[in-house]
């Protein structure tokens, strides 16, 4: 790639992942939330020092790193998680993942959407993705701002959720992106 094509990548990265459904139809008592979090890392500390721990830790457990830590399947465990049955090995794995993300250098940003509330408020509420979504992101492209990162390209890396879903997870993020936010503006670099 010629040296003028060369795009201006940011010093970050986002991470974003879910916890809860989006559902309105049926809300479960137990866990009547919707949640949105936007992990940001900074990319030479994610690359030298976060990477090479995790995976250090996934090999203790499971001589391997390709396991994914989903936290429903570690609180209850299944599948690659049924090493967790054994009381010793789950409090040993708990606390030093505990450690793990206490000594790990990153900026949270989260949005907790309260479905009863959701749909007590409004007769057709919006989906709680988009309004999550949409408030992450501008909080996220104000913290960028903040660092002097704005002007510069930043993934924002999400989860696969099915073809459907993440049709509609695209359009948003490009809606939102492209000025159908809060500030009003567009929330890229120009470039």
């Amino acid at each position: 790639m010629p040296e003028g094509d060369i795009k201006q990548f940011g010093d970050y990265i986002v991470y974003v992942d879910e916890s809860g459904d989006h559902g309105l139809v049926s809300i479960d008592p137990e866990y009547p939330v919707f949640v949105l979090i936007f992990c940001i890392f900074q990319k030479q500390e994610y690359i030298d020092k976060i990477i090479p721990t995790l995976a250090r830790f996934k090999m203790r457990f499971w001589g391997h790193d390709e396991v994914v830590l989903h936290e429903h399947d570690i609180r209850k465990p299944k599948n690659e998680f049924t090493i967790l049955i054994e009381k010793a090995t789950r409090e040993t794995f708990i606390s030093e993942l505990t450690q793990l993300i206490s000594d790990t250098p990153f900026t949270i940003i989260a949005s907790i959407i309260d479905k009863k509330k959701l749909t007590g408020q409004y007769v057709r509420p919006i989906n709680p993705y988009g309004i999550s979504l949409e408030f992450g992101l501008e909080r996220v492209f104000r913290h960028l701002s903040d660092i002097g990162q704005s002007d510069r390209i930043t993934p924002v890396i999400v989860e696969r959720r099915g073809k459907k879903e993440d049709e509609e997870l695209e359009l948003s993020f490009r809606r939102i992106r492209d000025g159908s936010n809060y500030l009003n503006k567009k929330l890229y670099a120009s470039n």
